[in-house]
């Protein structure tokens, strides 16, 4: 009688604790504990910035992934994969396709590259988002992101260092049934970087052709 009673407190205690981390605001399930995780990271990656990263591309059904690189400095990047270069200031960011040696000029607010721009991306999270803590594993918690509004993504799904709080992989669902996953390696903090790194440099690909869609 006495474990049965034990087991009761035991489990009606840790109901009131994974409650106490969520809350209804507007009829909808807040998970703060996620929302922390989410702040947490993004104060890493300004801390750490600037960094550099590999990245390998995934598509769920294919059998071949594809490389890249990374670099960012606050909501400035630069990012290097399937033979295309992209460079971002922070306001305007430049796509150079070197299958067609066209570079596309755009601004940022307008391109479709969210995910590549990592530290912007999470720290707009907790506000485009519903954060929902799935799990823990093998040393990662696992989030998902569900959009608020309407958005390409049907959910982007985190997995983060639990001591770390990096990035270790960031898996795209979108809307259209295509999922891709990029697993990040090779981080690196503090690298040297300079503001002229994330602005297209005409000089380094003369013969390309400009196409200017601000």
């Amino acid at each position: 009688m006495k474990k049965i009673v034990l087991f009761i407190i035991l489990f009606t205690g840790l109901t009131l604790v994974t409650f106490a981390q969520k809350e209804i605001q507007n009829g909808v399930v807040v998970d703060k504990q996620a929302q922390k995780i989410i702040t947490n990271i993004s104060s890493t990656l300004k801390t750490e910035s600037p960094i550099s990263l590999n990245f390998s591309i995934s598509q769920k059904g294919q059998k071949t992934s594809d490389k890249g690189t990374l670099k960012i400095n606050g909501n400035k990047y630069t990012a290097s994969f399937s033979g295309n270069n992209i460079y971002c200031d922070g306001n305007t960011v430049w796509i150079y396709q070197k299958e067609t040696n066209e570079v596309n000029i755009n601004n940022i607010e307008d391109t479709e590259n969210e995910i590549l721009n990592i530290s912007k991306f999470i720290s707009e999270a907790n506000t485009k988002f519903r954060p929902k803590l799935i799990r823990e594993e093998k040393g990662n918690y696992v989030i998902d992101l569900a959009p608020k509004t309407k958005s390409e993504f049907s959910k982007v799904r985190l997995r983060s260092n639990k001591q770390t709080n990096r990035i270790h992989s960031i898996e795209v669902n979108y809307k259209k049934g295509n999922v891709y996953t990029y697993l990040i390696s090779n981080y690196k903090t503090k690298i040297q970087s300079k503001d002229i790194d994330f602005v297209f440099n005409k000089k380094d690909y003369p013969s390309a052709i400009i196409v200017d869609l601000r």
